[in-house]
């Protein structure tokens, strides 16, 4: 018996290995006339359905959630059983219950079945609807053989047959053999021949024309979250035929939990015929737990129980299934195992251990295991837990589960129940909670921080459902300490009450050339990790501010749109490439809105691009894989909107921190694959991995700030090796240059230049001080000056400043408000000749460093948020000092090239102190210079 995973991933293999050549079924949205016929039969109250499409053999129908009352027998002949099976909801509704409740008939009375693999015996559910106005406090059978079943929305095939209704046997069973065929024939995604088929009846007379119909499972809610997860229903994957460009299957109706009759679903025994071949069901003994008054609370002991297990990178239940299925289906084929040989999947919740783990993140953890007979009865050695992922890590939590070891024990206390564990987290919770008691009571020693959820069936087995909860049993009571009581509670992610579609591509990127991105790791709600490979870009900024996002794009579009369209020293024309990755800041206000556009140079002149002939236009080169979290939206990338998007992913990475996840918000990008302007186009948003970047290293820096022992190497103040990336170019990006490098730093040069410092004092962290001295620069440029004077595009390095206080000055305590911080900018060429606009604030001034500046620097690959300041300022001091370098010990510089589109590895910060000379800086104004 395979798991419901199994089969979900059969569902997709059959939509996607049919070729293309085959009859095509002729498909209508129209009312059948089968439908017509079925509503002249349904006499009282029928199950909510929705005609999705039809065909002129069948139709295909979304039948809603709806309570349903069941009974299975086990016969040789389905009419026999059948009857046996009518007889004894018959009994249920004409008040054999235990409030003696009476209730009318419902229609079609359904008969589930299959053909038996390898016994002469079929196993027989009969079912019907329970009445609508009985779904709240549904009447309790007095037959523990007949059950309360909530069935999930499902998609069926059906097809309409003639007959008596009382010869449900062969005539149907004849009818059920062809419709499997008829779907084989037409490539729909089913099961099939050897799954569960359904035999509706609407009337029981004898009528030889009576209308019944046969109903094949097509998809569920859960198949549709697996396929959607792994991103196969771009195409319609694993979608009826009918339906593979229809939209409405993108969005699913569940019960509220809230209104689930959990005592109402309960067992009151457990089902014998749970695990049939072609299974490979595995071998266990059971004992009576006495102590408890419960026939469904059994001790299982597994004799030749194997296992292979992979733990999910999620903090919720309902996406630990889909998130691990596609591992262990890999696993099954390269072991050469049958996916049909699978008997149970397996789900370990896991409560945190905090002092292993931590109080943040995740909650709980989860293991996901395909199990099956054909171990050798030893727990240590049959149970296998895939570690494989380069990219993260298992929490410690997981790790420390059993002392290290995969599995624990092979003996268990169980609990029985029914229904669908994907639709149904608050059962699932109370029957755990329930068996817990119930062991504790009983003064059981049981690992209490876990519990596991075994489902034995596949989606396509609508009633009758056999599931079971597990708990480790402690056999000595010797493993008890460190253990946190398991909470009773199942998180679920945001899809899991989602009704909307989740945003597909289409064929955005069959019409335009897309980066040829692979993902890394999927994650729940949207979220991947994207690997993309190494290209080049062409990037331009906003030549004025703007007020509004799709402004500031279209603007910094325009020199991008005529560098393709031929303004390029080759007069070449090129297509445009998607998505165009724009990032933009606007100090504290919505104005001014600076921006950064950047477009992937198209393959074919990706080796030789043509050179721009605009100086706003420039190259960027990322030459190595990079790695990025990315979150895809529908609608106008507002500020409002990007906030809300990036406030939910990062969430979402914060809560992913136990499992290695690590990410840097120092540069944020989005990724526009339609306008702007366009209500539904399509988005992403994009964040640095930080944990996988990397960087270009400048050959000409090699070694700086390493430790290795090289000779000095002499370069002139004008014909120095530059410290800027190759794409820095006048006037927005002023080149430093390197005019003698050590084997531990370097000695560097700042041209000269006219600027702008702003100066914050008081009481400000680092971070809190960058924030504050750069918005007032960005306004200054855009036209913040007594003057009024737009001057550009913010230039490039920016130069923070930090005052260093002499131990004697920390000594004698140097207030947190007491200290001090500059920002300095350089205004472009243009203002070499012209007067320099005056600051309105009295906190800004400007410099004229007619000889530039000298200085001795080391880099330091990152960004603020993961650089050590102190550390690296502490280790520049230590290097200058053993190196015997007098310099000015008042000012650190810290600088940067920014808006670099490349992975926040590529960008290198400097760290510098000046020349101890009494000579005008270039980025430090002296006090005469100040204005």
């Amino acid at each position: 018996m395979t798991s419901s995973l199994v089969w979900a991933t059969v569902v997709v293999f059959a939509a996607v290995c049919h070729g293309r050549h085959h009859h095509q079924p002729r498909y209508h949205s129209r009312r059948s006339t089968d439908e017509d016929d079925m509503k002249s039969f349904c006499k009282g109250e029928c199950p909510e359905y929705e005609l999705l499409c039809s065909t002129p053999e069948y139709d295909v129908r979304r039948y809603k959630s709806a309570l349903w009352i069941s009974t299975t027998v086990s016969d040789l002949s389905l009419s026999q059983g059948h009857v046996r099976g009518w007889g004894r909801l018959h009994k249920y509704i004409r008040g054999g219950n235990k409030e003696g409740e009476k209730m009318p008939y419902t229609a079609p009375l359904v008969t589930q079945t299959r053909q038996p693999q390898d016994s002469p015996f079929k196993e027989i559910t009969v079912s019907m609807p329970l009445p609508r106005d009985m779904w709240n406090n549904p009447p309790t059978p007095t037959d523990p053989d007949v059950v309360i079943d909530l069935v999930p929305s499902t998609v069926v095939y059906v097809k309409k047959f003639q007959g008596p209704s009382a010869r449900v046997g062969f005539v149907a069973e004849r009818e059920a053999s062809k419709f499997f065929s008829e779907l084989q024939q037409n490539k729909e995604p089913s099961h099939g021949t050897g799954d569960y088929f359904y035999i509706a009846q609407y009337d029981r007379s004898s009528d030889p024309k009576m209308y019944n119909e046969i109903w094949v499972f097509a998809i569920n809610e859960r198949t549709f979250r697996w396929l959607e997860y792994n991103d196969l229903i771009g195409a319609g994957q694993g979608f009826p035929k009918c339906l593979q460009h229809d939209d409405r299957l993108r969005s699913w109706e569940k019960m509220p939990q809230a209104d689930i009759p959990v005592s109402a679903l309960g067992r009151r025994q457990c089902s014998q015929t749970f695990c049939e071949a072609p299974k490979k069901c595995p071998k266990f003994s059971v004992k009576e737990v006495k102590e408890v008054d419960d026939v469904t609370v059994q001790r299982k002991e597994y004799k030749d129980l194997k296992a292979f297990g992979v733990v999910p990178y999620t903090c919720n239940y309902d996406t630990a299934a889909h998130a691990t299925a596609g591992e262990l289906i890999q696993h099954m084929n390269k072991t050469g195992v049958p996916l049909a040989h699978v008997a149970m999947t397996m789900t370990v919740a896991i409560e945190k251990r905090e002092d292993l783990d931590g109080k943040d993140g995740c909650g709980k953890f989860y293991k996901v295991y395909f199990g099956m007979a054909g171990g050798s009865g030893d727990a240590t050695n049959d149970y296998k837990l895939s570690e494989e992922s380069d990219l993260f890590s298992i929490p410690k939590t997981v790790g420390a589960l059993h002392g290290g070891n995969p599995a624990g024990g092979s003996i268990f206390y169980t609990k029985c129940f029914g229904g669908n564990t994907f639709y149904e987290p608050t059962v699932v919770t109370a029957t755990s909670k329930t068996l817990m008691d119930q062991v504790k009571d009983a003064k059981k020693c049981v690992l209490r921080d876990h519990v596991s959820v075994v489902e034995y069936h596949s989606q396509s087995r609508l009633f009758d459902r056999f599931n079971e909860i597990h708990i480790d049993a402690d056999q000595d009571c010797s493993d008890q300490e460190d253990r946190p009581p398991f909470t009773f509670h199942l998180p679920l992610s945001k899809a899991y009450g989602r009704s909307e579609e989740k945003p597909v591509f289409g064929d955005r990127c069959t019409d335009y050339e897309c980066p040829n991105m692979s993902i890394a790791m999927r994650f729940e709600n949207n979220l991947r990790l994207m690997r993309h490979p190494p290209a080049k870009w062409i990037c331009t900024n906003s030549t004025s501010p703007s007020c509004t996002y799709d402004q500031a794009w279209e603007k910094a579009l325009q020199p991008i749109l005529s560098y393709i369209n031929g303004k390029n020293e080759d007069n070449v024309r090129m297509d445009m490439t998607r998505p165009l990755y724009g990032q933009g800041f606007s100090g504290n206000d919505e104005c001014p809105k600076l921006f950064t556009l950047c477009m992937m140079v198209p393959t074919k002149y990706a080796d030789n691009p043509p050179k721009p002939t605009d100086d706003s236009v420039a190259f960027r080169t990322g030459d190595k894989d990079s790695y990025w979290y990315q979150s895809v939206f529908v609608g106008k990338p507002t500020p409002d909107v990007v906030n809300k998007y990036l406030t939910q992913m990062t969430k979402q990475l914060d809560e992913l921190k136990t499992f290695g996840v690590n990410y840097t918000t120092e540069h944020i990008w989005v990724g526009s694959y339609d306008n702007p302007e366009d209500e539904n186009g399509l988005h992403e948003l994009i964040i640095v991995d930080q944990q996988n970047i990397y960087w270009r290293e400048n050959p000409k820096q090699k070694g700086a700030g390493q430790g290795e022992a090289n000779e000095g190497r002499d370069h002139p103040d004008d014909k120095g090796g530059i410290l800027v990336p190759e794409n820095c170019r006048l006037p927005t990006c002023h080149p430093v240059h390197v005019t003698k490098e050590h084997g531990n730093y370097m000695e560097i040069y700042f041209p000269k230049s006219r600027g702008v410092c702003q100066h914050v004092k008081g009481c400000k962290r680092l971070g809190n001080a960058r924030r504050a001295l750069f918005p007032p620069l960005f306004r200054y440029f855009s036209g913040d000056n007594v003057e009024k004077e737009k001057i550009g595009p913010m230039t490039f390095p920016l130069v923070l400043q930090i005052k260093i206080y002499s131990p004697v000055e920390e000594a004698a305590g140097v207030g947190r408000c007491e200290r001090e911080y500059r920002a300095c900018a350089q205004l472009p060429p243009a203002y070499a000749d012209k007067e320099i606009p005056t600051p309105t604030g009295e906190d800004m001034a400007t410099f004229d460093a007619q000889d530039g500046a000298h200085g001795y620097a080391i880099a330091a690959k990152g960004s603020f948020n993961s650089i050590d300041v102190p550390g690296t300022a502490r280790r520049l001091m230590k290097i200058l000092h053993q190196e015997h370098v007098h310099f000015d010990q008042d000012w650190l510089l810290i600088f940067t090239h920014g808006n670099e589109f490349t992975n926040q590895g590529n960008k290198t910060m400097y760290f510098s102190f000046l020349k101890k000379k009494g000579m005008s800086d270039g980025v430090h104004p002296s006090e005469d210079q100040e204005k």
